[in-house]
């Protein structure tokens, strides 16, 4: 019975707004063989288990769009295949509405599955249908939902800033067609959805009995870096909110509840200029709102930090091997120790390799089997007994830089993170010619041939296209350091200097610079901090991290500015193909209002992309032509198309 449903509620979840009309109708007038119908399916808690895993499989069929939204606009990849016109058009900032690529259809899909088990749930709960499904199982069954319905609609925000905003399950083609729902704008959708999960949050599952489910469902730790995230992207909305561009028909708003009746000025036509609680929206009340949000962020990291820490305490004490540097280092993270004849990448291997790792904290799961995570072969990299086959995309060059022991882009020439993002085999000087196939996740482990020349190349063994259960990380470790790193630089920038209690703000500065510094440690394991008394060639001050020695010590007298841009580019070493990269620079974009800055501080652009890419909506994706066909203001719906590339609607 419960596998007839789901697979007929594959069908139905197609919400009217995903620019697919499948028939809801016959999802409902087409019974299963034994009469099943969906007011008769949520009869027990096994029912709501079924859509809840269904709402995650959901999840699987995003990773595509991601790498795609957050990796490929960016220049940490150099497009090879140049007659595919699409990817072509995409890299070079001309972003077709037509193109199938900005459908959003499987996320508002996999958001209607949420919004089922929480509209069901909650009524199973209330009616006494399953005497043995009660408030206490209900509570983190409902938590891992809202979390998992935010996740699908933080990617939706950081791809195309407004869109609509559902939160009620939708079961027929009427119902969906009679909303026309039109765009709200992103950061009043993430402040309701921050809301929701503040409540919920301690609610949620310490453990489910497995790795794979503790790292692929939604934990209370989980749920704390998803929150951190949102705190982090709502507050760079929210700075300087009203000097940006509007695209809805709100106007400024800051949460959803400040659409009321009173809004309405004329047909369809709203204009918000007060909160519903009736503070005025100006940029003070919002900046003050963006400083509230980078406290959050640092607040919600430092729960998970707390855990993770507490965790990798609890196993140091029954590993009897531990280094010293394992036992006295201030982060929980996996070390790489050098071994004679070829130096494994520790790291590398248990987090990717591996998968689930210590240092996880929510991952996508894949099993090659039953789902197969095919964003890499389809865009960048397989694997067959012939040996690495490119796709589309190659690593950009410049990201290997052999003969620096650090730079500003790219990894220096003892950095592993070199040989687990591209094949490397023995480069000896830096080419902007060369190709370099992207590999992370697709090898399943490496070792450096030379602890300290990344250079000199390394051995790998691989994932068969064929099974590529390669997990996608959504957060990890190195996440939530980089994370608060950022929200502290964020909270301090531009007022450090003016700052009445500079040691409160030398501190906050002081632990950022370390968390970064110490993922770059890490991975650097061959360098040694460029102390007065070493001579060694292999050494950087960004290791002179001792605090008792202020005059050697990285942070002095840098800014929070300072540490922003360290974040930035450390964010690019550490995530590259983690779908992640672009929407970092469009996060920029937002927290200074400065589009073409943003883009030129983190990116190689050409003349014709500057000028394509000036405004702030440019950095956003169009809306699909579909959707459009279906639901947009010429066709007598609600949505406007993305301003910027409203233009290319016309042909």
């Amino acid at each position: 019975m419960n596998k007839i449903y789901v697979k007929l509620l594959s069908l139905a979840g197609i919400l009217c707004f995903g620019g697919v009309l499948q028939s809801c109708d016959d999802y409902l007038t087409v019974y299963p063989t034994d009469q099943i119908t969906e007011e008769k399916f949520w009869e027990d808690k096994n029912d709501l288990n079924n859509v809840r895993a269904g709402a995650y499989t959901i999840l699987n069929r995003t990773t595509p769009s991601v790498m795609l939204w957050g990796e490929l606009r960016s220049d940490n990849f150099k497009l090879m295949k140049l007659d595919n016109t699409s990817l072509l058009h995409l890299q070079d900032g001309v972003l077709m509405p037509s193109e199938n690529m900005f459908s959003w259809a499987t996320f508002y899909t996999g958001i209607n599955y949420c919004n089922l088990v929480l509209s069901r749930g909650q009524q199973m709960v209330n009616k006494g249908v399953d005497p043995s499904f009660g408030s206490g199982e209900w509570r983190p069954i409902k938590a891992e939902m809202e979390a998992l319905r935010a996740l699908y609609y933080f990617y939706l925000i950081r791809a195309f800033r407004d869109v609509p905003y559902v939160s009620e399950p939708v079961s027929t083609d009427k119902q969906a067609m009679a909303a026309r729902i039109p765009a709200t704008p992103g950061v009043a959708i993430l402040g309701d959805l921050i809301d929701s999960l503040e409540v919920v949050k301690d609610y949620a599952a310490d453990n489910f009995g497995s790795e794979s489910d503790n790292k692929g469902r939604f934990t209370k730790r989980g749920i704390r870096a998803l929150l951190a995230d949102m705190y982090l992207w709502r507050g760079c909305l929210l700075k300087n909110y009203t000097k940006k561009p509007t695209n809805t028909p709100y106007g400024h708003i800051v949460n959803v509840s400040d659409v009321t009746t009173d809004s309405i000025v004329g047909t369809d036509t709203l204009k918000v200029s007060r909160t519903a609680n009736g503070k005025v929206i100006n940029d003070a009340y919002t900046n003050a709102l963006a400083q509230e949000c980078f406290n959050k962020a640092i607040q919600h990291c430092d729960a998970v930090l707390d855990y993770m820490k507490a965790k990798y305490q609890e196993n140091l004490l029954k590993n009897t091997s531990a280094s010293t540097i394992e036992k006295t280092q201030p982060y929980p993270l996996i070390r790489i120790v050098e071994v004679t004849g070829g130096t494994p990448d520790v790291a590398y291997n248990r987090i990717f390799g591996d998968k689930n790792s210590s240092e996880s904290v929510f991952e996508v799961q894949f099993d090659g089997v039953n789902n197969v995570n095919g964003a890499y072969g389809k865009y960048l990299s397989s694997y067959s007994s012939s040996g690495i086959s490119t796709s589309a995309f190659v690593v950009n060059s410049l990201f290997a830089n052999v003969n620096s022991n650090e730079s500003a882009k790219g990894f220096g020439r003892t950095d592993f993170r070199m040989l687990e993002t591209m094949q490397i085999s023995k480069v000896t000087s830096f080419s902007a010619n060369a190709v370099y196939p992207y590999i992370k996740n697709l090898a399943s482990s490496v070792a450096a041939d030379n602890w300290q020349e990344m250079g000199k190349g390394g051995s790998y063994s691989f994932r068969t296209s064929s099974t590529s259960d390669a997990n996608w990380p959504v957060y990890r470790l190195s996440d939530i350091m980089l994370m608060k790193a950022e929200a502290i630089a964020r909270k301090h920038v531009g007022s450090d200097k003016a700052a009445t209690n500079k040691a409160i703000v030398n501190a906050d500065l002081c632990e950022g610079f370390d968390m970064v510094n110490a993922l770059f440690g890490r991975y650097n394991p061959g360098l040694k901090p460029a102390t007065a008394t070493e001579q060694s060639e292999y050494k950087s001050t960004r290791l002179n991290t001792d605090r008792t020695n202020l005059k050697l010590y990285y942070g002095v007298d840098k800014t929070a500015a300072n540490l922003l841009t360290l974040v930035y580019q450390e964010r690019q070493r550490e995530f590259v193909g983690e779908g992640k990269f672009w929407f970092d620079i469009v996060r920029q974009a937002e927290a200074t209002n400065e589009p073409t800055k943003s883009l030129s501080d983190n990116m190689s652009l050409s003349t014709s992309l500057k000028n394509r890419l000036k405004l702030l909506y440019s950095l956003y994706n169009p809306v699909f032509s579909d959707e459009m066909k279906v639901n947009g203001v010429p066709a007598g719906g609600k949505l406007n198309q993305n301003p910027v590339w409203d233009r290319y609607s016309k042909n």
